[in-house]
């Protein structure tokens, strides 16, 4: 096969399964600077207006953790009721319970397990690899969406795109060629963006937007041509939020 089709995603920071992910983070980073021996598997779900913080969490520390959730909620951008979300109003509910013993047993002990005996039992699938295609070393399609994302963050925190709302999804896919086993990107292919928006700005003025203050700053001239394709808003209207777990 001479070429191929490499897609990547990537979520901005409004995204709900960001926000939850973020907040969980927060959590840990929050016990680990009191207690750097705490033991957190920390949760978050969240809806419109409500955001639950749960799981088993043992540290000497003293954590406020309604604080925590509001504080990163209002860092993001959700401060009203119109994005969703507003950090001072919504509701927070904590259900944090010290951890169980069973899994004690099996992530304590550092001193005393080798490296390769301490873990929950957990499993999970994942693939990656280094590449010198970006001086990132990551797969270009996931530079270029993680890049789109956080530019969609600058325009709409600095007031260039001010009709832009926390949420949003970026997918880039790159056409590569198969160069005697070395893969090498040759094209964009296809652009797609999704991104919450208020209630004034058109369809029409959101594709003008997101090509000339996304897009176009960040994707490489040399990577676009006449048969890229751009997807942007493609379901319609996207002004509301949507719940994560």
């Amino acid at each position: 096969m001479e070429t191929f089709l490499f897609t990547s995603e990537s979520v901005n920071e409004g995204h709900p399964d960001k926000l939850c992910d973020q907040i969980s983070d927060a959590v840990l980073d929050a016990c680990l600077e009191q207690d750097p021996d705490s033991k957190v598997a920390c949760e978050t779900c969240t809806k419109t207006n409500m955001v639950m913080v749960f799981g088993e969490i043992t540290t000497k520390g003293k954590i406020d953790y309604e604080k925590i959730v509001r504080d990163t909620c209002r860092n993001i951008g959700f401060v009203s009721d119109d994005v969703g979300l507003d950090a001072d109003k919504c509701k927070v509910l904590v259900n944090i319970e010290q951890q169980s013993p069973d899994i004690a047993q099996g992530v304590h002990g550092h001193f005393t397990k080798r490296p390769e005996e301490i873990g929950a039992g957990d499993q999970g699938h994942m693939f990656g690899y280094a590449t010198d295609e970006t001086p990132e070393y990551m797969p270009l399609s996931h530079v270029l969406a993680t890049k789109l994302g956080a530019r969609l963050t600058e325009v709409r925190k600095n007031g260039t795109c001010a009709w832009l709302r926390p949420d949003g999804k970026t997918q880039v896919t790159v056409e590569y060629y198969n160069d005697s086993g070395a893969m090498v990107p040759v094209r964009v292919h296809t652009v797609l963006i999704s991104t919450q928006h208020d209630e004034t700005v058109t369809n029409d003025e959101i594709a003008a937007d997101l090509k000339e203050h996304v897009i176009k700053p960040v994707i490489p001239e040399k990577y676009l041509d006449e048969k890229t394709i751009f997807h942007l808003n493609p379901s319609g209207r996207f002004r509301y939020w949507w719940p994560s777990w």
